[in-house]
């Protein structure tokens, strides 16, 4: 046969190259098999099943012609079971992916810090909270101003939990409206609570209600701020009464009805804000789908009972029997900044869990260390915000309020975690009785100290399970 075959006139085929020389085996046979265990090396190695080795010999081109004639097999599945036996396990590690939990702590710390900068607030209000004492020796107004408040704060972590349903469907027309109808629904709620409150103590509120009312519109209007995550401006438009405020509470400045008016700026410009947030949020909107369904308001009910929870456990650690604490208070709202920074650190840490554990034991253990980890850095912080503030405030030494702040820290901390992994109506069922007991008098120490067992014993036992995190 010639080098070259003679097709057409002017047209010349070259022959195929020779085959490469099979590799030789030690006892100095070929097997042809050798060629077919270098090419698929990779895939035998990391397959689990001889069909997977089978599928990648196929998908290369090689048909069961071609295997019995170059590699002396009767078919590709007969060469993939060879090579899946012959062949060690190697299974490669996954390329290492980012947490999605990663949150600067700066971003947290102004959410702290917008939490707790409206307490500044009261001292600039004292002239329009003075009057006869409260049942109790409390200051004029105590009960209206804490009914006020509680049903403020309960209703805006209900209405913040419904806001983020809407928001993570994409319908912001929807969250916008919602935000709205919230905002009023706040401030007369906050209103009727504290007129209510004045009516059953006998009290002659007058300006009482008054304030009462701008702190309502004012709880609505931030949690717009918050929820659309407008910090920054919550706090320039806070600047003007919680640095009056503040100069008032250092003794640098006189209390007076002149000063009070910066509360209404401070509403205002808080108002202001809120009302083009809300516009930014519709502006974001596309065509709105008609036909689905509003979420459920049971999903938001226990968040907004944890709330009412919280606010009372809290406001129970400023009012101690017949004069008003609010270092404690102080303290734990200020911490609610570091405190969700570390829930992130948990989730972080979790999320490379995931990947390192190699069992469900395994797992369940790194769930445990993280969960104290973070229970024991945000105890740790709360400490030290407790103390200073202590002394600042109270010029007191805080170790023997330590006793009574500590568990109810560790009960905070710990629901707020349940809350975010899903079981808020456990965070919800355990805080509110505890709140409750502490209203039938019982002391603070046992219940914040039983709310924490239960509430970790819960986690400990649930947050170990892959499932939960998915």
């Amino acid at each position: 046969m010639s080098a070259t075959l003679e097709l057409l006139p002017g047209l010349r085929l070259s022959p195929l190259p020779p085959p490469l020389p099979r590799p030789a085996l030690p006892g100095g046979a070929a097997d042809p098999a050798e060629e077919a265990a270098v090419r698929f090396s990779g895939i035998a190695a990391s397959a689990v099943h001889p069909f997977e080795v089978a599928a990648a010999i196929e998908a290369d081109g090689v048909t069961d012609r071609q295997v019995q004639r170059d590699y002396g097999r009767m078919d590709a599945f007969e060469l993939a079971e060879e090579l899946y036996a012959d062949t060690p396990r190697d299974y490669p590690e996954p390329e290492p992916v980012p947490s999605p939990w990663n949150a600067p702590l700066s971003a947290s710390l102004l959410r702290g810090l917008v939490y707790a900068l409206p307490g500044l607030a009261f001292p600039l209000g004292r002239p329009l909270l003075r009057g006869p004492a409260d049942v109790g020796g409390l200051p004029h107004g105590t009960f209206a101003l804490a009914a006020s408040l509680l049903l403020c704060w309960g209703w805006n972590q209900g209405l913040a939990h419904h806001t983020h349903l809407w928001l993570g469907r994409g319908r912001y027309r929807a969250a916008e409206r919602g935000l709205r109808r919230g905002v009023a629904a706040c401030a007369g709620l906050g209103t009727a609570g504290a007129l209510i409150a004045g009516l059953l103590t006998g009290r002659e509120l007058g300006p009482v209600l008054l304030f009462c009312a701008g702190q309502s519109l004012y709880m609505g209007a931030s949690c717009v701020l918050l929820v659309l995550g407008c910090e920054r401006g919550l706090l320039c438009a806070l600047a003007p009464a919680a640095l009056a405020g503040a100069a008032v509470l250092a003794g640098l400045l006189p209390g007076s009805p002149a000063l009070s008016s910066l509360l209404l700026c401070t509403l205002v410009l808080v108002a202001r804000r809120a009302r083009r947030a809300l516009r930014a949020c519709g502006e974001r909107a596309e065509e709105d789908d008609g036909g689905e369904h509003a979420p459920g308001l049971r999903a938001s009910l226990p968040h907004g009972l944890f709330g009412l929870a919280m606010a009372l456990l809290t406001l129970g650690t400023a009012l101690r029997g017949s004069h008003v604490d609010i270092a404690p208070t102080v303290a734990l709202t200020l911490s609610m900044g570091p405190a969700e920074w570390l829930l992130y650190g948990y989730r972080s840490r979790i999320h490379h869990a995931l990947r390192a554990a190699s069992s469900s034991r395994a797992f369940a253990l790194r769930s445990v260390h993280s969960l104290f980890l973070g229970l024991g850095s945000y105890l740790g912080v709360l400490a030290v915000l407790g103390a200073v503030l202590g002394a600042f405030l109270a010029g007191i030494p805080f170790g023997p309020q330590l006793a009574d702040l500590m568990p109810l820290g560790a009960a905070v901390w710990t629901a707020l975690l349940l809350q975010a992994l899903g079981s808020a109506w456990t965070a919800a069922g355990v805080c509110v009785p505890a709140a409750a007991a502490t209203l039938a008098g019982v002391g603070e120490t046992a219940v914040g100290g039983i709310s924490a067992a239960v509430l970790l014993l819960f986690a400990c036992a649930t947050l170990g399970r892959a499932t939960v995190h998915r």
